[in-house]
């Protein structure tokens, strides 16, 4: 993963995604709280959360917000935890960003779940997306600290 400069307003679409994360507390349990914003040329073009266990995740709804799926391949993703991997109760958004044709993405940690833990990161570099990690990391780690502290410790009275 190359170091990439960011941009000014980097720092607030981040910002903004971790706002809409906020929006799935109490309610995606015991996934983590996960926001995704979609910008093309300083514009937000798709934005998303997870909405609910089992629900369809932060990038897909972003995704689907998007008017014009042409600017993808322009676009910026920002999402404050990295793509999934794997399949559960829902397809991996890692390719299906990859699918999308999306430029370039932003996150702000990595997943610890071992079903993923840099795999969906991989996957998308594989595919030539162009990534950044550890924007706004401190407040990403805050946001979801009980689902860090979930898996790492494997401490259920958390939930």
């Amino acid at each position: 993963m190359e170091k990439i400069k960011l941009e000014e307003k980097e720092n607030i679409w981040m910002q903004r995604a971790l706002e809409l994360a906020l929006l799935g507390q109490g309610r995606v349990s015991p996934n983590p709280m996960v926001g995704c914003v979609i910008v093309h040329q300083g514009q937000i073009i798709g934005e998303g959360w997870h909405q609910g266990y089992g629900a369809a995740h932060a990038e897909v709804k972003a995704l689907e917000q998007v008017q014009n799926p042409g600017l993808l391949p322009e676009a910026t993703v920002y999402v404050n935890l990295e793509p999934c991997a794997h399949f559960g109760k829902t397809p991996p958004c890692a390719d299906r960003l990859i699918r999308e044709g999306v430029k370039r993405v932003v996150v702000a940690n990595t997943d610890p779940n071992p079903l993923v833990a840099g795999k969906g990161l991989a996957r998308l570099q594989a595919a030539g997306i162009d990534l950044v990690q550890g924007l706004e990391e401190a407040e990403g780690r805050k946001l979801n600290r009980r689902f860090f502290t979930f898996l790492k410790n494997k401490d259920l009275t958390l939930f």
